[in-house]
């Protein structure tokens, strides 16, 4: 998309806007092109710091990306936002940077956009139960509404997501924040030599050509198929990249009793372009690792007196019950747990297997740019964190990708990743990739040096509007821009855009390719869908088998039934997919599961036929209640059970039994159950998306919405359940 003219020729000549009445200050471009970007930054780091931001300004333009600076005292998130608005309308401003004290937007009411975080939100503190997230900011379509009920809590001002609004993620632009480190002193020394570090890293013309994987313990259930997939996806991502030895390696926890130490070396690697993490982490830590591995008696006794004594620590019954239990002499095995010289050495033990915030500054982390796949490693919601430590810490880093909340691991974290070896910018591939909970922390406009970029010039056609170009890219020789036309085509609204998503993945040599057709397909969720589906449990990348296994049981199409049959039979050695595969199974009718069980294993000669019919029976439930119904619908119907029955309602969010839709749309509709328990249905139901019986809850829903008499609450979550019910995409 080309730019109009914006730029007058007062706008072109760089000036600082300064009134008596009004505090903000802008520092116009002063070149044109095709967008812009804008720094977003508070008035007293702007005083402080005006020499680099001034220069990381004359970079960006010296690169052809017109930079706007605004300061200003920013007081709440609206007033950020439509100043980003305004910027949009006159400057086409392609992103942004938040440098400083910029108010964090506190989301209620938007579960279903994160991935994994579901924490009760009646139940917990605010500033707990809502996710920090800027897609506020940069998404304009979402609806938000102050909750004026919980007052601004320092930077963290709380909202909900409308019910009116819409209910997916795609932005408008990009956006990444340059937040200083509370134990890092001063904060105005940490943003200009942040943004020195950050200038010095746009002039090296450094290639996006050596790479690390780190996959640590419990990530992906451990499974070692999942693991080595992961080698083929990035291998189609950037070519020969990596065809040189070291140039990408593939790293996991069992390689060294404690790999943090090996972690650490490479992050300290001065030619080390970009490492990603798969972990468990939160704000204050990342766990590397978990018990290490032993192979002799004693190893065994010292790691057992270990977590004996930690368990101890916290409750000393359960720990002389775990001693007994092993018929240990609890009297020798931890009675010196609280002695102060043992509490030392068991945390020295602990911290070899992960890296602590107060370790980072001594890592000085090189790796230009880290992905942080884990739970909490960027929640800037708290004055330290673990994005924010790496970044500011001396070193090369210069840019933290991390999540504010937990993330699911069963979800992908190459999606159009390649776009990164070819000149894209960073923040123009995680435009395309957000979720609620991720962030880039660090300078966004960065992009690794690639020779033939112009060709591509992915920063600047990924703006192109018209359909035309992106059909034509879908036969690019690169795969991952084959996947952003796959993507910039559905968020046109091509018309022909399920056709090709379909034709893609059934035609597509590449995974990365067939899993974004898969991906994206689900938005629509159509019947292009069921036959992606119905082909992708077999496909020969484990990731796309584990997510369509996945999918089936969300979805609810008897027709899935044998299919995951014969995925348990064949995937056996894929555990993720296993564990998936028996999970989805409890979504359809027992009967009909079991009478294909039957079916399958009737005449089944292969070896250890009957293993796995007792086996994939064990997920099956059986039980009947004495009515005669199943007895798990008792769960949900049981008006006297006060405890269980808000949980197993709340527990349909992730895992939907479709077989009882009926029943569900009935105690939705019945005015005279609790209206709590209305209020839960009403929620859970809303997660049923992608069900086969999503259009009869909808009905249910336009039923009661046009009847009205509800109250406020019970409107408001049946509004949003019936906005995500007939949401397009």
């Amino acid at each position: 998309m080309k730019l109009n003219k914006i730029f007058s020729l007062a706008a072109i000549l760089c000036f600082t806007a300064l009134s008596a009445t009004q505090a903000k200050q802008v520092e116009k471009p002063s070149v044109e092109s095709y967008s812009s970007f804008a720094v977003i930054v508070d008035e007293a780091t702007f005083s402080a710091c005006r020499a680099e931001l001034m220069l990381y300004k004359q970079t960006l333009e010296s690169e052809g990306l017109p930079t706007l600076i605004v300061a200003d005292k920013w007081a709440t998130p609206e007033q950020v936002r439509e100043e980003i608005l305004s910027l949009h309308k006159e400057y086409k401003i392609e992103g942004c940077v938040f440098v400083g004290e910029i108010p964090i937007p506190m989301v209620l009411r938007a579960q279903h956009l994160t991935t994994a975080f579901k924490m009760d939100e009646r139940k917990h503190p605010i500033e707990e139960c809502t996710v920090p997230s800027d897609r506020y900011y940069d998404d304009f379509d979402l609806v938000f509404e102050r909750l004026e009920e919980h007052p601004a809590q320092g930077l963290m001002h709380f909202f909900a997501m409308s019910p009116t609004s819409p209910q997916y993620i795609e932005c408008d632009i990009y956006s990444a924040r340059i937040k200083p480190q509370a134990s890092n002193g001063d904060p105005y020394k940490q943003v200009s030599a942040y943004l020195k570090k950050a200038v010095a890293e746009h002039k090296s013309k450094n290639e996006f050509d050596k790479f690390l994987s780190y996959t640590g313990h419990g990530s992906h259930s451990n499974s070692l198929v999942a693991w080595r997939s992961e080698q083929q996806v990035v291998n189609e991502q950037f070519g020969d990249r990596f065809k040189h030895n070291n140039n990408a390696r593939f790293t996991r926890y069992t390689m060294d009793p404690y790999m943090k130490y090996d972690c650490i070396r490479e992050l300290r690697r001065d030619d080390l372009d970009f490492m990603i993490w798969h972990q468990h982490g939160d704000y204050f830590r990342m766990y590397v690792s978990g018990d290490p591995q032993t192979s002799s008696v004693e190893e065994h006794i010292e790691q057992m007196e270990f977590r004996l004594r930690g368990q101890y620590r916290r409750s000393p019954a359960s720990a002389n019950k775990m001693a007994d239990k092993w018929g240990l002499d609890s009297t020798k095995w931890h009675t010196n747990a609280n002695e102060q010289a043992m509490i030392e050495l068991d945390s020295v033990l602990d911290l070899k297997t992960g890296i602590i915030l107060e370790e980072i500054n001594d890592i000085r982390p090189n790796a230009r740019m880290i992905f942080f796949d884990a739970c909490f490693n960027g929640d800037f919601r708290n004055s330290d964190y673990i994005a924010g430590k790496f970044i500011f810490a001396e070193g090369k880093t210069v840019i933290g990708w991390a999540n504010s909340v937990n993330v699911l691991q069963d979800k992908t974290s190459y999606d159009l990743m390649g776009l990164l070896g070819y000149g894209a910018r960073v923040g123009v591939w995680a435009k395309h990739v957000n979720i609620l909970e991720s962030h880039i922390h660090g300078d966004p406009t960065l992009a690794f040096y690639y020779k033939d970029a112009a060709k591509y010039d992915i920063n600047r056609n990924v703006l192109n509007n018209d359909p035309k170009y992106w059909v034509e890219q879908l036969s690019s020789e690169i795969p991952d821009i084959q996947c952003l036309a796959m993507t910039r085509l559905l968020e046109l609204d091509y018309e022909g855009v399920s056709d090709v998503l379909l034709q893609k993945y059934m035609q597509s040599p590449y995974a990365v390719v067939r899993g974004t057709a898969m991906r994206l397909s689900e938005r629509l969720d159509d019947a292009n869908y069921k036959q992606i589906l119905m082909k992708a449990w077999s496909d020969e990348y484990e990731f796309i088998r584990r997510i369509a296994v996945t999918r089936m049981g969300q979805v609810g199409d008897e027709d899935f039934i044998p299919l995951l049959i014969e995925s348990y039979i064949k995937d056996n050695n894929s555990i993720r997919v296993m564990f998936q595969t028996t999970f989805a199974l409890a979504s359809f009718d027992r009967d009909k599961v079991i009478a294909a069980i039957d079916k399958r294993f009737e005449k089944a000669t292969f070896h250890n036929a009957e293993r796995y019919k007792t086996e994939i029976m064990r997920y099956v439930d059986t039980r009947t209640a004495d009515n005669g119904e199943p007895s798990a619908l008792r769960n949900f119907t049981d008006r006297e059970d006060k405890r269980w029955r808000p949980f197993y309602i709340a527990a349909l969010k992730n895992h939907p039994y479709h077989q009882f839709t009926d029943t569900f749309c009935k105690i939705l509709a019945d005015e005279t159950e609790e209206e709590k328990i209305r209020v839960l249905m009403a929620e859970a139901l809303a997660w049923f998306n992608i069900s086969v019986n999503k259009e009869q809850i909808a009905a249910t829903c336009k039923q009661l919405l046009d009847k009205g008499g509800m109250s406020e609450e019970l409107t408001r979550e049946v509004t949003r359940a019936y906005s995500r019910l007939t949401s397009k995409k």
